[in-house]
């Protein structure tokens, strides 16, 4: 069994020594760190807990939100509770419980560096707010390399969880307040092709230094489907005595496809869109 995934009764027994090393004044483990920032960050933790009604994440839906900490907190000191199995081990914890807390929560903020790149320095700050999302979407059942990235005023926010749930379902949680997320195709997945544009036709988009808009594909008279590639290059701008193979390759590539959620001033990415009396209202009416 991994140490990413342990029975309750193995990670009784390690929270059980990490008592025995607090009490001593020694740091607990970095194992029960790891572990107990790992379930700050909702791993392990059942998805009936998180959505507690499918009609809460239907299909084809994203939905943002705000993590708890008062409720990851709580996890946390359940979590601890099993490892005080006597009223002395009891009152070692409660007097070391803030020592305990920083640690994990400087923890929690390397779980992600440290399955990414594990020869990192590694940060000691706390984490922040942590916000996220739940991605209910064929996408995510299509592209399992799915990929997420956040931003706020144009600066990346630090990802602390990407993971997805089920097949069809993608949790990603964040390290701050974006104003701005993507989610991509994997970029494995670069290949040549054009566009199909409105009534049929095929194009392709100019790129700089090319004067913006798009070449409409042709195909030769004599090949079902095989395009006229001396047309295509000539109507792109391109000859291949200046611009080579590669320039004239490089219009062709197909980049990964992008969704991109954002929010303006007057309505904010993770701004409530239903109240709760609206949103209760709607499941009573329901059948």
């Amino acid at each position: 069994m991994s140490t990413r995934y342990r029975s309750e009764a193995a990670v009784e027994q390690v929270l059980t020594a990490a008592a025995g090393k607090v009490s001593a004044g020694e740091p607990p483990p970095d194992d029960v760190l790891d572990w107990l920032a790992r379930l700050r960050l909702l791993e392990g933790v059942p998805f009936a807990y998180l959505v507690t009604d499918e009609r809460l994440l239907p299909l084809e839906s994203a939905r943002f939100f705000f993590l708890d900490r008062n409720w990851t907190d709580a996890a946390v000191d359940g979590a601890l509770s099993a490892g005080a199995s006597t009223t002395r081990d009891r009152a070692h914890l409660v007097a070391r419980h803030g020592r305990i807390r920083d640690a994990v929560d400087a923890s929690e903020r390397n779980v992600w560096i440290k399955a990414a790149q594990p020869g990192l320095s590694y940060d000691a700050e706390p984490v922040g707010t942590v916000t996220g999302f739940l991605l209910r979407s064929r996408a995510v059942s299509g592209w399992p390399g799915l990929r997420a990235q956040a931003f706020h005023e144009g600066q990346p926010v630090r990802p602390l969880r990407i993971e997805r749930l089920a097949p069809a379902v993608l949790l990603a949680l964040f390290d701050g307040l974006p104003t701005r997320v993507l989610v991509e195709e994997p970029h494995q997945g670069l290949q040549f092709g054009v566009d199909l544009a409105d009534g049929g036709v095929f194009t392709v988009a100019r790129r700089p230094p090319e004067p913006e808009g798009a070449a409409t594909v042709l195909f030769r008279p004599s090949g079902c489907g095989v395009v006229d590639v001396r047309r295509l290059r000539a109507d792109l701008g391109h000859t291949a005595a200046v611009d080579g193979a590669a320039a004239f390759a490089l219009h062709l590539v197909q980049r990964p496809y992008q969704q991109e959620f954002s929010g303006t001033g007057e309505s904010p990415l993770f701004s409530p869109s239903i109240s709760l009396d609206d949103l209760a209202a709607a499941f009573e009416e329901s059948p």
